[in-house]
């Protein structure tokens, strides 16, 4: 096959002078808003520590990081949204673990988190507490317990849905104590804990970083948290498993996602590789951002 000589040349020239503007544009990452999904509704735990980091982020980038809800089906349609956008880094995934650990177990998803996800950082790690109504007129798990026994099946739990943390934790104490609750599950944390707060259910495993104005404001009671020992937020309150439930031990963890594809010199600024200080790292780790955030536990 014939090829002319001074077309290939101009192509190759060309070639030439557009390569260090492509090699160039991972360079200037990010050139353009940042979305953060968030697979859960407004106000939960998730898009509340989303929302201090695209915070964080845009001071220190100089770029908006805008955080978007995407939530249904535990979480898994907005982890579909990430891995099915560009790997280029301008769309990222901020979740809780329901929908990387607990969702791909227990049914068949469309995406691996293994392959088609991956990991820029935890953020958070915090532990759920245990809250009643104040009607129901109990102040510790031992108290909670002998209502229940004489009371079967008339005590209720609100959980933000199957196979949810708050789901798993009022499971745990039904075994571990031999009692009998009903679950009612809702359609994310700020409508479960709603329903606590109007007397519509009896309990709720919330997360502390949610229900903690609520203990504050004496609206809810606390019996007991779901770590191994006290919570530097709320230490009066003990773990439940130091209540005569040994067994029931429950946490969460909230971090950061990309596309599997994405480019490792974007994945390295949004980490906080060690040539840089303005990724998300640094930004969660600054003092007012753990001031808001100060009922979750920061992860190294």
């Amino acid at each position: 096959m014939h090829v002319d000589r001074r077309w290939l040349a101009r192509v190759l020239t060309v070639a030439a002078a557009l390569l260090p503007a492509l090699c160039g544009a991972q360079e200037t990452y990010p050139a353009r808003p940042v979305r953060f999904i968030v697979p859960f509704p407004a106000a939960t735990p998730p898009d509340l520590l989303a929302r201090i980091a695209s915070q964080k982020l845009t001071e220190s980038w100089g770029t908006p990081v805008i955080v978007e809800v995407r939530d249904g089906a535990g979480g898994t349609i907005g982890v579909n949204q990430v891995v099915r956008s560009a790997p280029d880094g301008y769309t990222l995934l901020f979740t809780n673990d329901i929908p990387i650990v607990i969702a791909p177990a227990v049914s068949k998803t469309a995406y691996d988190p293994r392959k088609d996800l991956a990991p820029i950082g935890a953020v958070a790690q915090g532990v759920s507490v245990l809250v009643v109504h104040p009607s129901l007129g109990v102040a510790s798990i031992s108290e909670l317990i002998a209502v229940a026994r004489t009371r079967p099946g008339a005590l209720t739990f609100a959980s933000s849905g199957q196979a949810s943390t708050s789901h798993m934790c009022a499971e745990l104490i039904k075994r571990a104590a031999g009692i009998d609750l009903l679950g009612v599950p809702y359609k994310g944390a700020a409508p479960a804990i709603q329903a606590v707060l109007t007397g519509d259910v009896s309990m709720y495993c919330s997360p502390a970083f949610q229900a903690l104005p609520h203990i504050k404001s004496g609206k809810l009671k606390a019996l007991g948290t779901t770590g191994t020992r006290p919570s530097s937020v709320i230490p009066d309150v003990m773990p439940i498993s130091a209540q005569g439930l040994p067994d029931v031990l429950a946490s969460n963890w909230y971090a950061a996602f990309a596309h599997s594809n994405t480019p490792t010199a974007i994945l390295d600024k949004i980490r906080d590789s060690k040539r840089r200080e303005s990724g998300l790292n640094k930004c969660m780790g600054d003092r007012a951002a753990r001031l808001m955030a100060s009922s979750t536990q920061r992860t190294s």
